[in-house]
């Protein structure tokens, strides 16, 4: 089995609709002081620890560089309704973004196994280890060691293109070839439109504007797949790679009619 880089978008999808009341929100620039009482960490993940280990970072660190073969997951620790009561058929639209960075740590790295939004149906850590949660398979058709995926319930995606994203120029939208474990901040952003049962994800620079171009999108109806309520969270294991995975903001917005 080859482990290598992949950035999974499991489960997690939303989009702006007008006129509808927002049910749920939130935004973390970062997550402050209390980020450690924000979310439930599971396995080697932490609320941010800068090298020192003596300040926080104010992310969400998912790996430990000084851990082989590290893994974890940070919960948020709220559910988040996403079907109105008693109406199993209908799901609100909504939509998320957060900001993340897969960091190697020597040159010409062995990439890790991935980072994953993921919703889940509670906060407990009933996962599989991250070694087989987050891998590169033939067997599930990953396509490549640097792609985005839409995953639902299972580690075989329903879509995954080679990951690279959109910059404006002078000369117009430029395609830039980029590797998601650079280092470089991301802001990736995921959205459900549920009269089209469609799930879209756009990924850019982080200091950057969103581009108006999508990276991967796939019809699927979510009303057989998220309960009531569900849990937002991510997930990170770097395998044998030598790389941190951190999250430095998160904004979620549900909505409803």
């Amino acid at each position: 089995m080859t482990m290598q880089t992949l950035c999974f978008i499991t489960i997690f999808i939303g989009i702006s609709i007008s006129q509808t009341t927002c049910a749920y929100r939130f935004n973390f620039d970062n997550f402050g002081i209390n980020g450690s009482d924000l979310f439930t960490f599971h396995g080697d993940a932490e609320y941010g620890p800068e090298n020192s280990r003596m300040s926080r970072s104010g992310a969400l660190a998912l790996t430990r560089y000084t851990i082989p073969f590290a893994h974890g997951r940070a919960i948020f620790i709220n559910p988040i309704t996403f079907k109105p009561p008693n109406n199993a058929s209908s799901v609100y639209p909504f939509k998320t973004s957060f900001t993340f960075s897969i960091t190697p740590h020597n040159t010409n790295p062995t990439p890790g196994h991935g980072l994953a939004f993921l919703l889940v149906p509670n906060n407990k850590n009933d996962a599989v280890s991250g070694l087989g949660y987050l891998s590169l398979d033939k067997s599930f058709h990953d396509i490549n060691d640097n792609h985005v995926g839409i995953d639902i319930n299972l580690v075989d995606s329903v879509v995954s293109v080679k990951f690279d994203y959109w910059v404006m120029t002078k000369n117009g939208w430029l395609f830039k070839d980029s590797k998601l474990n650079s280092g470089d901040k991301y802001t990736a952003w995921i959205e459900y439109n549920n009269n089209y049962k469609l799930i879209s994800v756009t990924i850019g620079l982080a200091h950057l504007k969103k581009p108006n171009r999508l990276l991967v999108e796939a019809k699927f109806d979510l009303s057989n797949v998220l309960l009531e309520k569900m849990y937002a969270g991510f997930a990170g294991s770097k395998g044998r790679g030598v790389e941190d995975h951190k999250i430095s903001e998160l904004e979620n917005r549900v909505y409803s009619f």
